[in-house]
């Protein structure tokens, strides 16, 4: 649902991309030749499960893996304002922006761009994906900062043998999940061959 929304009515100008969605646990899907794909068993795209590298923590935990969804989710953020005192309704206001969280964001934001950019460089490994799209439940200004953070991140890593990549914003937002759940009966109705839509934006 979130990737049809962006792959409709987003500006992913591209065929092939794969795309991230930062809610409460992140998400997302891949778009190839111009499709969305959702694979045999419907379960192609789940990109919070993908394994990406733990650094070893302040705390002297040692280095490891884990899963994205335990790296670039905002629920992670959500359990450092608890911790600090702060109530973390406050990232779900009806105006869509965040309180000052200072040092907090900075270090979600590290983590976030580090999960993210070894999950892009996996994905590049299995498809010459053109371009990375970072969306998310988040104001426009924290998503702004996760992909330049991320784009350092991928700046930091080894891709010999891999193709270039372009990271950008989604244009979507919180809206994703219900402009997606909407455009799918648009999809299966009058998009036989979603690449029409590249076509048509020429």
């Amino acid at each position: 649902m979130l990737r049809a929304a962006e792959h409709v009515f987003g500006t992913a100008r591209s065929t092939d991309y794969v795309y991230f969605y930062v809610g409460t646990f992140i998400g997302g899907g891949i778009v190839i030749d111009g499709n969305l794909v959702v694979g045999r068993n419907g379960n192609a795209g789940a990109l919070g499960s993908m394994p990406v590298p733990r650094p070893a923590g302040p705390d002297g935990a040692p280095a490891g893996h884990r899963q994205l969804i335990h790296s670039a989710s905002i629920h992670l953020l959500e359990q450092e304002m608890r911790a600090a005192g702060m109530n973390p309704r406050d990232l779900w206001n009806d105006d869509g922006q965040w309180p000052e969280l200072g040092p907090l964001l900075d270090r979600w934001l590290e983590t976030a761009a580090f999960g993210l950019a070894h999950a892009i460089v996996s994905a590049m490994s299995v498809y010459d994906f053109e371009c990375a799209v970072i969306d998310g439940s988040i104001p426009l200004e924290v998503r702004d900062r996760l992909v330049a953070a991320t784009q350092a991140k991928l700046a930091e890593i080894r891709r010999e043998g891999l193709s270039p990549i372009r990271v950008q914003p989604g244009t979507i937002g919180a809206s994703a999940r219900e402009i997606g759940a909407a455009s799918l009966p648009f999809f299966a109705k009058f998009l036989l061959d979603h690449r029409v839509l590249f076509t048509e934006r020429g």
